[in-house]
């Protein structure tokens, strides 16, 4: 068994379930795909169990550091899981993600009106049984990067209102595009984070692996926001020996500007979403069978989300729905040119379980013509789609802790039918430090 990981999880864990074992709290807020800090200094009015953090309030510290404008925060998330049938062998498997860091709102800290500072880094730990699976997604999507990198650290400056706001720094796109809140609560990367299909390629820059770029956002309305961003592309990015420390420009380096449009209505009281957007590329991409290069790229994708019932007006209880698309007529590049998803989730499907969350989600992708010749040309068969199916239910156990069991089903891994469809079982679990 690949065990490797932080102590930290583990003794996190622990205080975690002797926690759980005393109440459950019938609200939370741990386990989005992008953890961020609270806006505000966490609730201990009902005493430590139910605050927002493993830690507490640190004698009245955090808050008394949240009202000068210092909030900090820590976040410990793990998955184990085994391949108990199909793919290409059985393995089990454990890998661990902490990201922490401090975010300082400078109008409180130092009167600078509207500006806010960034900083954070993440440690990541263990190992994936993708190989054994054999899959083009991964089943465990908290391994990448297994080290320790400096990730966010940023400026952010909103005027009027909030309608205009611009960050620049080292940071990721992933931080503000092609995602949603929904994608968080899967073990499956075909969903997790962003848009898996516009991140495969290496072309949008991603969590943990942050590079210089800015991104500027416009919000005239309340429901409306547009945004693009700009970043760097290097081949660097990814070392682990550099822990996210290469600060350097090259020739070599290339560019993606991504561009969203987010649209937010109310179907009666309920809340719903749809976003448009495409990442371009100025890099140079090998293609698939060829000893050429693609050096301009594109990619479009969509994502819609709705709640459709509702247990009450107003109540965030209920089942929600949410869709994506992404396309590109590039194929000569990309490993997965057309990719859809699907999922349904509902929010406290049982009297007392009110932030429990059973989720669904299925992912298709067709897998790329040129891709296909190139292993037809090396023999290992020929690849046309892989198909993931996903099923969990996340047990929030306080607001800052939860754990959820979770099978996943890969229908033809690797896309060519030549390895076995496989079944994953496996436990994500997680704490606001």
């Amino acid at each position: 068994m690949k065990t490797t990981n932080t102590a930290l999880g583990f003794a996190a864990l622990t205080v975690a379930m002797i926690a759980a074992n005393a109440t459950m709290a019938e609200d939370g807020n741990v386990g989005d795909e992008v953890p961020l800090p609270p806006s505000s200094p966490s609730d201990t009015s009902g005493g430590w169990l139910n605050g927002d953090y493993l830690t507490g309030d640190w004698g009245g510290k955090r808050t008394e550091l949240a009202a000068k404008g210092f909030d900090f925060f820590a976040y410990y998330n793990a998955i184990v899981a085994s391949n108990v049938g199909g793919g290409i062998q059985q393995g089990t498997a454990l890998a661990g993600d902490l990201y922490m860091g401090m975010t300082v709102d400078l109008q409180k800290a130092a009167g600078l009106d509207g500006w806010t500072f960034n900083l954070s880094g993440i440690d990541r730990a263990g190992a994936s049984i993708d190989e054994d699976v054999g899959g083009i997604y991964s089943v465990m999507q908290l391994v990448g990067g297994q080290t320790y990198f400096l990730y966010n650290l940023s400026l952010e400056k909103s005027w009027a209102d909030g309608q205009y706001a611009l960050k620049f720094g080292r940071i990721t796109a992933t931080d503000d595009f092609a995602g949603s809140p929904f994608y968080g609560y899967y073990l499956s990367n075909s969903f997790n984070g962003q848009i898996r299909a516009v991140l495969l390629d290496g072309v949008m820059t991603s969590y943990p692996f942050a590079v210089w770029g800015t991104r500027f956002q416009y919000a005239p309305t309340d429901d409306f926001r547009a945004k693009i961003g700009v970043y760097q592309l290097t081949e660097k990015m990814f070392d682990p020996d550099l822990h996210g420390t290469d600060f350097t420009f090259r020739s070599s380096d290339g560019v993606s500007i991504m561009a969203q449009l987010e649209w937010d209505w109310r179907w009666g009281s309920k809340p719903g979403h749809f976003g448009l957007g495409l990442n371009n590329v100025y890099f140079d991409m090998p293609d698939f069978d060829s000893d050429t290069t693609t050096d301009t790229f594109i990619r479009y994708y969509a994502q819609l989300d709705q709640q459709v019932t509702q247990e009450r007006m107003g109540s965030d209880q209920g089942l929600y729905l949410f869709g994506t698309l992404a396309y590109t007529n590039q194929q000569q590049p990309a490993l997965v040119p057309f990719q859809t998803s699907f999922g349904a989730q509902y929010v406290g499907p049982f009297a007392g379980r009110n932030q429990d969350r059973f989720i669904f989600g299925t992912t298709f992708g067709k897998l790329s013509d040129d891709y296909a010749a190139e292993q037809v040309s090396l023999g290992n068969g020929d690849p046309d789609y892989e198909w993931v199916l996903e099923l969990g239910y996340r047990i929030q156990l306080t607001k800052f802790a939860y754990i959820q069991p979770d099978i996943q089903y890969i229908v033809q891994p690797g896309g060519t039918g030549e390895i076995s469809d496989a079944t994953v079982i496996g436990m994500q679990f997680g704490v606001s430090l």
